[in-house]
């Protein structure tokens, strides 16, 4: 691992005092630019000198981190990065297409107006981002892109769960999107998935978005940022 971060993006102005969430963004901008990875080891001497913050919203960062899923902890050995395998992805990606046909009826229903021109902001902004190279910000835009579309839905509980899901995907997604070419592609499905809302369309929009998740884990796997499970890792060796 390495010794000293990368430079990130509103990372020195958080150095001084730092609150749980802020460590919390920070950490997850690491792994979604690939400076952290699936197994890499963290503790909190480590994370502390490196990020700049004290050891109370350290340890309550990496609390709410495996809270999520985000990190494994092991008694006396630190937390791990938690990113999951080929078989885990699937399966959240199954999960998130089951989510998206009941949040896209409620988002139909209870999409406001604000609501509606937000989503299209934010898929606006993406576009212009592109051009300008910056891959940390488009990929908190199109987390927050989802985000939105989800929170639209008006249920808070479906959101909680959703959100949670989305989150585990999206890192490793924000890696494995690290591309012009895969950036654009992305964006051409974002004004598709806009198109279907404003046509108040339930069916096109969950759809869209199912499709949207899977093309994004097909990239993730083959860009090696989802790693094979051990069951097929087990089976190649025999083969």
């Amino acid at each position: 691992m390495k010794s000293q971060l990368p430079s990130i993006s509103g990372m020195a102005d958080l150095r001084v005092a730092a609150f749980p969430d802020q460590v919390v963004d920070m950490i997850e901008d690491l792994i979604a630019m690939g400076e952290l990875r699936g197994g890499d080891r963290l503790t909190e001497q480590w994370l502390s000198d490196s990020l700049g913050v004290s050891r109370t919203p350290m340890r309550e960062a990496i609390k709410i981190l495996t809270a999520r899923g985000l990190l494994k902890t092991r008694p006396n050995a630190g937390a791990v990065v938690n990113l999951p395998d080929e078989q885990e992805a699937k399966q959240l990606v199954q999960v998130m297409g089951w989510l998206w046909e009941k949040l896209a009826v409620m988002v139909v229903q209870n999409i406001s107006a604000q609501q509606e021109a937000e989503i299209r902001g934010l898929q606006e902004e993406m576009c212009a981002l592109v051009q300008s190279g910056d891959m940390l910000g488009w990929a908190k835009l199109n987390r927050k892109f989802h985000n939105q579309i989800i929170r639209s839905s008006g249920n808070e509980v479906a959101c909680e769960i959703a959100i949670n899901l989305q989150m585990r995907l999206y890192l490793c997604f924000a890696i494995g999107q690290r591309t012009v070419d895969r950036q654009r592609q992305a964006n051409e499905e974002h004004a598709l998935i806009v198109e279907a809302i404003a046509a108040r369309d339930a069916e096109r929009i969950a759809d869209m978005l199912t499709k949207h998740t899977g093309k994004a884990f097909a990239t993730a796997y083959e860009t090696g940022v989802i790693s094979k499970s051990e069951k097929n890792q087990s089976t190649d060796e025999s083969a």
